[in-house]
């Protein structure tokens, strides 16, 4: 059977909470005890309001009736070999979760045309019809009553403990379930892992995140592993490396993972990290009986498939449930009945997805902006957004939603440090989006304890925010962060950087060039200041004219130096024009067009800046507007006359205006 070791240690690797119930799935670190009639009392009352519960969602969705498609009747099924067949197509969803057992898990996004939903991740009884949600609430006041009484009897029980925090925070009593894991005695691991559990759900990060590594220093040698195991959280290339680390080669994988996931630098919260031990001690509080609210968690029933599911999303916002018709219908096609709900797992379109590709773990430095992807991207009329982009794990921010911006960055060089300018460009999915100058930080971060906001200039023209700052020329992971107001959405962007040497490096006579800069546009007499400020905000070009911005290094402001521009069309030609243009019935469409003059020049915008080496500053102005749309690059050349000349290249995309 395929399944995720990292995810079956979870479930598997620790004592049973409760053997009378047949459960093997059980919080790693809890103490063996044999099973008593307080334990069997306490089985009683949460599986009565179980119970409850799962009469209440049935009830109120055949009275809310199923709002559905193909899609989620689809998902409903979910068929991981794509045997499902509706509208007379045979569907398969990227989302799909199989462990080889009978039961799939089909996570899915909310649709954005429906009407907002309560999200059953912070109101669990948010599906519930308003009559059904009041009794539910008694219900669940009833069992709390009653665990608590129980653990007057039994104060040193782990199930007991266990489930009156997780019912409290359910209840929306995230304080009292605090209190409850504080005084917890049923074992140092077990107990710290509670405690960071109600903390998260009270919006204590900080005192969570303290708690779980309490946690982990707890927890015998061959249970840690699993415990801070982030595998599944991890794409194709992370797992393969995860998984050929011993432990300890885990724990600092893990390190660095958690340092590159982080939300926002500027925000002291670590709240990512607190989530995925949250959603283990979720599990491990689920698990530990046959069934919860929803699912069935017996392994031969999908149990790994609930967990990873969970360990990767989180408890879905919303389930769609198929009905009653439906799930006889899919009983009697799988050959079996189970306690699980047939519906779907559905989470909101604004979640984002945190942790970077695994190039941005193992080597952060060199990182490039798209080792991460935040949000969904820009979608087409008649796209499905689950066939666009399912990312391996996704996130609600506490605070808020975080935009991911494109950039356009450049290194340029100084006596003793460097010069970073970045732009952010302010659009999101194809629409303009504010931002607030004043608020807007540079962040710099050379280890996980090594975070700084660095002294910048904030500028921001019609498209774009402009930071500038000077930096230690040496390598870091940097970013422009504009953190909003909690409940409103901050902005960031994030990369690797490995600075040029300072100036201070150049030899004797050595000349050099920065690389260019794509300006909105060029104003006469507005120095290098002024002209980084009107810095694109990525390297996507949207109008026929714009400015072009690149430093020398080495000439002097009255030297003699010829110049050239040459701009290149990049398009990757097919296989088919390949054979057309060996067959000379297809021409090439990429090509150059060279511009070439010598400095000074009359009409140049050229700037000496001051510096020990002779710095020269130009910007020019470029029409585009004979080019087709497509991909180019734009190479300045500058050099003595006779001498081999200094070169720099900017990629950049052309679309239509």
């Amino acid at each position: 059977m395929l399944i995720h070791l990292s995810l079956a240690l979870l479930l598997q690797a620790a004592p049973r909470l409760e053997p009378s119930i047949g459960v093997s799935h059980t919080p790693i670190g809890t103490p063996t005890r044999s099973v008593g009639s307080v334990t069997e009392a306490a089985n009683n009352a949460v599986l009565g309001f179980l119970a409850t519960w799962r009469n209440a969602w049935h009830t109120s969705a055949q009275q809310s009736g199923y709002d559905g498609d193909e899609f989620r009747l689809r998902d409903v099924h979910c068929h991981w070999d794509g045997s499902f067949k509706g509208a007379g197509h045979h569907y398969y969803t990227p989302s799909v979760i199989h462990h080889g057992s009978r039961r799939s898990m089909c996570p899915n996004w909310y649709p954005t045309d429906e009407g907002e939903k309560p999200d059953e991740r912070v109101q669990r009884d948010g599906a519930l019809v308003p009559e059904w949600r009041t009794r539910v609430h008694e219900a669940r006041a009833q069992l709390l009553d009653s665990l608590a009484a129980l653990a007057e009897r039994a104060p040193n029980d782990p199930w007991i403990t266990g489930q009156r925090v997780r019912f409290l925070v359910d209840q929306g009593s995230a304080t009292e379930a605090v209190d409850v894991a504080r005084r917890c005695s049923a074992g140092a691991a077990w107990c710290a892992q509670l405690l960071g559990f109600a903390l998260h759900a009270a919006g204590d990060f900080r005192g969570a995140d303290s708690a779980f590594d309490a946690a982990t220093a707890a927890l015998p040698l061959k249970d840690r592993c699993a415990w801070t195991s982030a595998e599944l959280l991890l794409d194709d290339a992370g797992r393969d490396a995860y998984g050929h680390m011993n432990c300890d080669e885990r724990i600092a994988a893990n390190t660095r993972l958690w340092w590159m996931a982080r939300p926002l630098f500027s925000d002291s919260s670590a709240d990512r990290r607190s989530e995925d031990y949250a959603r283990k001690v979720m599990i491990r509080l689920h698990s530990a009986l046959s069934w919860d609210e929803r699912y069935d968690w017996r392994e031969r029933y999908g149990s790994d498939a609930v967990g990873e599911m969970l360990v990767r999303y989180g408890w879905p916002a919303f389930s769609a449930y198929g009905g009653d018709v439906e799930q006889n219908s899919h009983a009697s096609w799988m050959f079996f009945y189970d306690s699980t709900r047939t519906a779907t797992a559905e989470y909101p379109q604004d979640r984002v997805h945190l942790v970077p590709q695994w190039n941005a773990v193992s080597d952060p430095f060199h990182a490039p902006a798209d080792a991460w992807q935040l949000n969904m991207p820009q979608l087409k009329e008649g796209d499905e957004p689950v066939m666009k982009w399912w990312p391996n794990e996704h996130y609600a921010p506490a605070r808020g939603g975080i935009v991911q911006l494109s950039d356009q960055t450049v290194m340029l060089r100084r006596d003793d440090d460097v010069m970073l300018a970045t732009a952010s460009e302010l659009r999101f999915n194809g629409r303009a989006i504010k931002a607030d100058t004043a608020a807007a930080v540079l962040v710099r971060t050379t280890a996980p304890g090594a975070i700084e906001r660095v002294p910048r200039r904030a500028m921001q023209n019609p498209s774009a925010l402009v930071v500038t700052a000077h930096v230690p020329g040496i390598p870091a992971v940097v970013g422009t962060e504009v953190l909003a107001p909690r409940g409103q959405l901050s902005l960031r962007t994030r990369f690797g950087i490995v600075p040029p040497a300072p100036l201070s490096a150049l030899k004797s006579g050595e000349v050099a060039i920065s690389d260019p800069v794509l300006l909105s546009g060029v104003e006469a007499s507005n120095g290098p200041e002024g002209a980084l400020g009107q810095m694109l905000g990525s390297t996507v070009v949207r109008t026929r004219k714009i400015g072009l911005y690149w430093e020398t290094y080495g000439y002097a402001a009255g030297d003699s130096v010829d110049v050239a521009l040459v701009i290149t069309r990049t398009e990757k030609l097919s296989a088919m024009r390949r054979l057309g243009m060996k067959l000379h019935v297809a021409h090439d469409i990429n090509g150059s067009v060279v511009v070439r003059w010598s400095e000074p020049q009359a009409g140049h915008d050229s700037w000496a800046i001051p510096s020990r080496v002779p710095i020269q500053a130009r910007a020019v102005a470029l029409d585009l507007s004979q080019l087709e749309p497509g991909h180019y690059s734009v190479q300045v050349q500058a050099g003595r006359r006779g001498g081999l000349p200094v070169t720099a290249t900017k990629e950049f995309v052309l679309e239509k205006w």
